[in-house]
């Protein structure tokens, strides 16, 4: 065997083993997720499937948004729909030692970068014992591993107590918007990247307002 046959068959098993050890999404998903929560009676945050995730916050959403309004949408083709459920998504959980969901967090790739977080929400009685914040940063971390560089949010400018809470997660506010469905928003992004944020706040940032840790 020649050298140049040996150094292709090299390349061909490591190859080999490069494509053996790559990991899923379901893979690295399986690393963070489900989450143990210790103050919440051993508690988890899991990841569901979206007729299951529909299900259960179908029975807590009025509770958890009583004033929000609902809109019909419009019938959608199943090539439509269909090409819309090919993007990853995220449904997550956050149910009681004895099964009852407490809150959830959903949200969708907007790009290969980008993940959007379009929906999450606690009942009342919870939203004091941080088991959100909990399964958030374990999200975080998970989306980090995944090759996201972003983490996107939009939240209404009188929705304060989920503006801060994102703040204290290393979010930043990159800008806003109007829209017929939710009024104006306020978009908020967390950086995965240290030269990423640096220069978001080169090109933004204000001297004289110390930066967040």
């Amino acid at each position: 065997m020649s050298s140049s046959d040996t150094l292709d068959t090299f390349e061909s098993i490591s190859t080999l083993e490069s494509i053996d050890t790559v990991e899923t999404i379901d893979d690295i998903r399986n690393r963070f997720f489900p989450v143990r929560l210790p103050g919440a009676g051993s508690g988890t945050g899991r990841c569901v499937d979206e007729a299951t995730f529909r299900e259960a916050v179908g029975q807590i959403y009025a509770t958890v948004f009583p004033d929000r309004d609902a809109y019909p949408y419009r019938p959608k083709s199943e090539e439509l729909a269909a090409e819309y459920r090919t993007l990853h998504q995220e449904r997550i959980l956050i149910e009681d030692g004895d099964g009852k969901v407490m809150g959830w967090m959903k949200g969708r790739m907007a790009d290969p970068d980008t993940f959007y977080l379009g929906t999450s929400g606690m009942l009342p009685e919870y939203r004091a014992q941080r088991v959100a914040a909990l399964c958030y940063v374990k999200l975080l971390e998970y989306l980090q591993a995944l090759g996201y560089e972003r983490v996107v949010s939009e939240h209404h400018p009188s929705n304060r107590s989920a503006m801060i809470f994102q703040l204290k997660h290393g979010f930043s506010i990159e800008g806003m918007s109007l829209d017929e469905r939710w009024g104006p928003m306020v978009k908020m992004v967390r950086f995965f990247d240290k030269d990423r944020q640096a220069e978001f706040d080169r090109r933004f940032g204000f001297e004289q307002y110390p930066k967040g840790a």
